[in-house]
C-alpha cells in the first residue's frame, strides 16, 4: 500500500429490523415516535454519525445508512460535516452507464 492511500472500511450491514423500523416510521409519523421504533432508529443514527465523525472527509455511507441519515435530515440542517457526508454519498453513488447516457 502506498503512503497516503486510503481504503475505506465498509460499514456493517443494517439489520432487517432497523430497515423495517425505518419503513414503518416513513409510513406513519406517529410510529416514528413509538419507543421501540424510535430507539432502533436513534441507535442506528448514532452509529452512522459516529462513523461519519471518525472520518469526516472520507466516509461514504451505504444506501441503508443514507436512508436512515436522510430520515433525520432536519437534525443536521446547516451542519457542514453532514452536508459533506451527503455530498460524498451522492458523488459516490454508482449509476449504471446506460442510465447515465439517458440523462445526458
Amino acid at each position: 500500500m502506498l503512503a497516503g492511500t486510503f481504503t475505506p472500511v465498509p460499514a456493517p450491514p443494517m439489520g432487517n429490523d432497523v430497515i423495517q423500523a425505518l419503513e414503518i416510521a416513513r409510513e406513519s409519523p406517529e410510529a416514528a415516535s413509538h419507543g421501540t421504533i424510535r430507539d432502533m432508529l436513534e441507535s442506528a443514527l448514532a452509529d452512522i454519525w459516529a462513523r461519519v465523525l471518525a472520518d469526516e472527509f472520507g466516509y461514504v455511507m451505504s444506501r441503508d445508512e443514507f436512508a436512515i441519515f436522510n430520515f433525520f435530515q432536519d437534525r443536521f440542517r446547516n451542519n457542514p460535516i453532514a452536508m459533506r457526508a451527503r455530498k460524498r454519498y451522492w458523488d459516490n453513488l454508482s449509476v449504471p452507464v446506460s442510465e447515465k447516457q439517458q440523462h445526458v
